[in-house]
């Protein structure tokens, strides 16, 4: 008998190993993966091989450099910086590709979520770092918003602050978001002995006076060089700047200034973010001296990581209705292959309850990985591809991670 309990006890501890080897595995698994669903931790020097070598530019240009036989994936106008834009867009040209590709016997290639998040990093960095800006109303800014009385372009203007033409690479909206906060107190002394408002910049505001310093500068452009970002490295630095101090995030942190991880979404481009870090600049200052916290600068890549962590943040709080999304996945027929609440049907598999999640990126990897099979399935059902308009994807998105209802 204490032979037989013996090999009971190992039998059960060589599961309980199994089991626990097999949990690890998958949580690992499934941290890659939500990891590679950010896009600004993909590298765009990597994506911009992957463009090429996968065969994207036979078809398609960025930015006037590829392929003319399909729409230039740069930048556009009106501007497409958003990230569910460019999956909207794919989403939609998706069956002409295939059937393009499958009529001049182009090898269709496959892709990982890691090469997924780099070309999406590279085609992102290239819409927003090349996005078209009006340089004759960004000189307009300048003037109207006094960045005159300080600073001088190209000789013409004021000395208190530096030469905006030969400050560098801060053209580019992270160097600009990360050389405005380090020198706002400053600027903020400056103003106040001029007896000038903090000027804020609202829409394209401040896309235009990028633009138009961009246009007077000249010289290259070296946004690349902080990608890939860590929004791990984000998050440590969230805290260690004091940020936490004032911003929760989704309920972790302090209550004076708004939470940042719950129905707050970014701006559209980081552009935009920057504008809206300035805006609210001299707020954040009075707060911190308030409480006695020293202000914190931020050097190299921290801007970056620290944008690339709210980014992520962003895609475990997808914005949307998950009841617009539901009636939005019946509507478009989704609904006919994967089950009324999504959890399959007879022709497709579950998409909700699957114990992860489901992003802008993992849904264009899916796309490219199952799309052709499900196009061709469709069309056997005589349902045709179903097209996405602006702004279904976050629906969709909030519906398909929305836990399923229990069944009674």
């Amino acid at each position: 008998m204490t032979v037989r309990r013996q090999v009971l006890a190992w039998s059960a501890a060589a599961v309980g190993a199994s089991l626990l080897l097999v949990t690890i595995v998958q949580w690992r698994h499934s941290t890659t993966e939500e990891f590679w669903s950010t896009f600004l931790v993909g590298d765009p020097h990597t994506g911009a091989h992957i463009f090429r070598e996968k065969g994207c530019s036979r078809c398609h240009a960025v930015n006037g450099v590829g392929g003319t036989r399909a729409p230039d994936l740069g930048f556009q106008r009106p501007p497409r910086s958003q990230m569910t834009e460019l999956v909207t867009a794919m989403w939609n040209h998706a069956p002409r590709m295939w059937r393009q590709m499958e009529a001049q016997h182009v090898p269709y290639p496959s892709f990982s979520a890691r090469e997924m998040a780099n070309l999406f990093a590279y085609l992102y960095t290239a819409r927003y770092v090349n996005e078209p800006g009006d340089p004759t109303q960004g000189m307009m800014m300048f003037t109207e918003k006094g960045c005159v009385r300080c600073h001088a372009v190209d000789g013409h203007g004021g000395k208190l602050g530096p030469e905006l033409t030969k400050l560098g690479p801060v053209v580019t909206p992270i160097f600009w978001s990360q050389a405005m906060w380090n020198h706002a107190p400053n600027m903020e002394t400056h103003m106040r002995q001029l007896g000038m408002a903090w000027p804020r910049f609202e829409g394209e505001e401040m896309n235009d006076l990028l633009a138009y310093i961009r246009e007077r500068r000249g010289g290259p452009q070296q946004e690349f060089a902080l990608l890939p970002a860590d929004p791990a490295r984000g998050w440590s630095l969230f805290q260690k700047k004091a940020c936490i101090t004032c911003h929760a995030i989704r309920g972790e942190g302090g209550t004076s200034a708004p939470d940042l991880g719950a129905g707050r979404p970014l701006p559209p481009t980081l552009t935009q973010v920057a504008a809206l870090m300035w805006n609210h600049s001299p707020e954040m200052w009075l707060a911190m001296r308030a409480r006695g916290i020293e202000r914190p600068t931020f050097e190299g890549q921290e801007m970056a990581d620290l944008i690339a962590f709210l980014y992520s943040v962003r895609y475990f709080e997808l914005a949307g209705s998950p009841i617009v999304g539901q009636q939005l996945f019946t509507e478009r027929h989704c609904a006919r292959c994967h089950g009324a609440d999504g959890q399959g049907a007879e022709v497709g598999p579950k998409l909700r309850g699957r114990g992860r999640l489901i992003t802008t990126l993992s849904l264009a990897e899916g796309l490219w990985s199952h799309g052709p099979r499900m196009y061709k399935r469709s069309q056997e059902l005589g349902l045709g591809w179903p097209t996405l308009e602006e702004g279904d994807l976050g629906h969709l998105l909030a519906f398909l991670n929305s836990p399923p209802e229990e069944k009674r």
